[in-house]
């Protein structure tokens, strides 16, 4: 019994090992051009309509490279301009090992499932290519610059002709816009493609559009409703303002609506010359309280949104309307100050806490003047806690309108002649007020060489320069209370000293371990030309300085806690003496 089972068995087994090879035959057919063809390309592969079934890959490398070389360039047509694309100067060059490996196994580039379809179908391929994408977009964009033309919109206006006023409509133009990706992308299709003997049309898109003729009349008929007519903004305090019959007109669009950009920018300038800033409650302190002197003042500032509604509104009723101009008030919003006249009393400050000195007997009348006036800016200053106070923000611009004279100063470590020389005079003397009052100071920077004005009554390396907008001499207002910063400006003794109170916490700050060295001596004269100075006359400006290196160690201490520590470090070049001399004789 059981040698029969066994014989079926093995009966059994040997129509499967039959089978086997029946089974794999087929799939030996499908997979025999991979296996037989695995270095040659599938049929009906093409590359640009040429026939490269069955070829290996020397065989299409070199019938790529007789074929297809490189061109030097290709030709590009900007409308009626035409420009050589050197292809060197993008990098750019056909690529036939590239090309040769995509014709090789581009039936296996969708993986094994779609093995057939993709081997026995029909395909035709294009040249890969070599080139520098940066460089691409560069000169793309350069082209876009260069054949790019702008929309110039048709525009409405009033002329006076023979003592009256006329309409004139000047006639626009469309724009052209040449998008820079898509020259990219011609450009690479164009070479890929092989189409080097044929010039390349980039063509652009219209930009903009110009109004019918039917719309031109119409807005024309609306306009010579408006001349001779106005609208008028009234102000409480101030002279009215007009807005005339050719402004009006501007505005008007050929769509029967209104150019809002430009209505919205005249209401922006009046925004800037009819804005008032609110005026905080100055203050100063003596006799241990605070005197006030200056009462606060609110703000206004202009409500744009509200304003344009209102011209537009009474500019539709102006056209029909009988009279010659129609008023209505600027509607305004009040802006609060910071401090009001009733917190004066209410912000803590109690004591002084620091202060720093500095003079200046040897500087000039011009000098002393910068002095003062940036002095009198950076003055009341009041820094509520945790705020940051910056030097250069308190001191706005530095300009001639705003009260300041050219001076000498160092920038780029040079001394130059520019406006506000002697603003650094003013950093300086804070600086040292800072320093003694234990703040936070998070900016501060030394001057380039050492000026004499700052070693009168301290040695080098208290100093702090600022120019806009770097470097800035900032602190922080760690001190949980309101701080006062101001000064008294001794114009006889030429001396400033700046004071800061507040309520103090008990820091205490120290000062120690002054040091000198590298001391290097100073190059020869240097002399400026000034020819605002008389004929010969030769005034000097700096004096001879040795260069040197300074150190100071500062640490503020509360109830033995370290609440800042630093080192400050200042590097002066030497520097010569400097003269002004006039003309010479």
């Amino acid at each position: 019994m059981t040698q029969k089972i066994l014989n079926i068995f093995k009966s059994k087994q040997r129509k499967y090992l039959l089978l086997v090879p029946i089974l794999l035959l087929p799939l030996l057919l499908v997979f025999k051009p991979l296996i037989f063809n695995l270095r040659r390309t599938a049929p009906k592969t093409f590359l640009l309509g040429q026939d490269f079934s069955r070829q290996d890959r020397s065989q299409i490398e070199s019938t790529l490279s007789s074929q297809y070389p490189t061109p030097q360039g290709l030709i590009l047509q900007f409308q009626d301009s035409e420009v050589t694309l050197l292809l060197a100067s993008i990098s750019a060059q056909i690529n036939p090992q590239k090309t040769a490996s995509t014709l090789l196994y581009r039936h296996l580039n969708k993986g094994i499932a779609p093995y057939l379809d993709n081997y026995f179908s029909q395909k035709d391929f294009s040249l890969e290519l070599d080139y520098d994408p940066t460089l691409l977009a560069q000169y793309a964009a350069d082209y876009s610059k260069q054949f790019s033309k702008p929309f110039i919109p048709t525009e409405i206006s009033l002329q006076n002709q023979s003592s009256q006023k006329e309409v004139q409509i000047t006639q626009g133009q469309l724009g052209s816009i040449y998008d820079p990706l898509l020259i990219s992308e011609s450009i690479l299709s164009h070479l890929s493609r092989y189409q080097v003997d044929t010039p390349l049309k980039i063509l652009p898109s219209p930009d903009g559009a110009l109004p019918s003729q039917e719309e031109l009349e119409t807005t024309q008929k609306k306009a010579q409703k408006l001349i001779n007519k106005s609208l008028t903004l009234t102000l409480p305090d101030t002279d009215p303002v007009v807005i005339d019959d050719s402004t009006l007109v501007s505005w008007l669009n050929f769509d029967q609506s209104y150019q809002m950009d430009k209505i919205s920018e005249y209401v922006n300038n009046l925004l800037s010359s009819l804005r008032l800033d609110p005026v905080n409650a100055v203050f100063t302190f003596e006799n241990n309280q605070v005197t006030e002197f200056t009462p606060a003042k609110d703000g206004r500032d202009l409500d744009s949104t509200k304003l344009v509604e209102l011209i537009t509104t009474n500019l539709d009723q102006l056209f029909d309307s009988s009279e010659a101009t129609l008023s209505f008030e600027i509607p305004f919003v009040s802006i609060s100050p910071t401090l009001r006249t009733q917190d004066v009393n209410n912000l803590g400050i109690k004591e002084l806490l620091g202060e720093g000195s500095s003079t200046f007997k040897h500087s000039s009348a011009i000098r002393n003047h910068n002095v003062k006036q940036g002095a009198s800016i950076v003055n009341r200053v009041l820094v509520a806690p945790g705020e940051k106070f910056s030097f250069i923000e308190s001191l706005g611009e530095v300009t001639l309108e705003a009260g300041y004279k050219n001076a000498y100063i160092i920038r780029a470590g040079r001394t130059e002649l520019d406006v506000g020389g002697g603003i650094c005079q003013v950093s300086t003397t804070l600086f040292r007020a800072m320093l003694n009052s234990g703040l936070d100071i998070t900016e501060r920077r030394h001057h380039a060489y050492r000026v004499s004005y700052y070693e009168e009554d301290m040695p080098p390396g208290y100093d702090a320069t600022v120019f806009i907008p770097k470097p800035d001499l900032a602190f922080i207002n760690d001190t949980g209370h309101h701080l006062l910063i101001q000064n008294t400006y001794d114009e006889t003794n030429k001396k400033l000293t700046y004071q800061i109170y507040g309520t103090s916490d008990g820091r205490k700050a120290e000062i120690t371990n002054y040091r000198q060295w590298g001391a290097a001596p100073a190059p020869p004269d240097v002399y400026i030309d000034d020819p605002t100075l008389e004929s010969g006359k030769v005034v000097q400006v700096e004096h001879r300085v040795p260069g040197l290196k300074t150190a100071f160690d500062w640490k503020v201490v509360r109830d033995g806690e370290t609440l800042h520590q630093q080192t400050f470090q200042s590097t002066y070049t030497p520097w010569a003496a400097v003269y002004r001399r006039g003309p010479q004789p």
